[in-house]
């Protein structure tokens, strides 16, 4: 009686770990209605500009983002309003990259932190990324939001806006598109 019952529990063991990994693997396919970026927001083909706000301790650096896909990744330039380049980024599936940055955001830290948050926003519908298991994206009212642990938070609003929240370093980076 003791053997049927090992050999028993062996089986159902067996047989759900079988269906557990099949259910993982089906859980992270992105559908249409939970992607963070629509059509209506980038565009693969063409230059994408959006108005951008970051956030920072009581400092706020406002401007525009220009984004293009190119073929290692989605390159980018952070302008502000007075047409002086704050940093050119560079974002593909592994990692994200700031280059040419001013003088007041040339230091690692920083660099590694703005990178890793445009990384996180730019590639989060990107099934093949390292922290897309890691990720729950909900629905509140209307808008996706797409969390990654505590530390950090992506918001579409019905109005297309975007808001990302890297919780850990409190800085906010804000995204509107501007229409052609």
């Amino acid at each position: 009686m003791m053997k049927y019952f090992l050999v028993s529990s062996l089986i159902l063991f067996f047989t759900s770990c079988a269906t557990t990994s099949g259910l993982n693997r089906t859980a992270y396919t992105l559908s249409e209605n939970n992607r963070l970026w629509t059509e209506e927001l980038r565009d693969n083909e063409n230059l994408n500009r959006y108005q951008v706000s970051i956030q920072v301790k009581g400092n706020n650096i406002t401007g525009m983002c220009m984004l293009k896909k190119s073929d290692e990744g989605w390159r980018g330039t952070l302008i502000n309003e007075f047409g002086v380049k704050a940093f050119d980024f560079i974002v593909t599936p592994t990692k994200g990259k700031l280059l040419n940055t001013i003088a007041m955001m040339n230091k690692w830290y920083i660099r590694n932190t703005i990178a890793g948050d445009l990384h996180f926003l730019f590639e989060n519908d990107n099934p093949d990324v390292s922290f897309q298991k890691k990720t729950t994206r909900t629905e509140q009212d209307g808008a996706l939001v797409i969390s990654l642990k505590k530390k950090k938070s992506i918001t579409r609003k019905p109005d297309n806006s975007l808001t990302l929240n890297n919780l850990k370093r409190k800085i906010v980076y804000s995204l509107n598109k501007i229409p052609e």
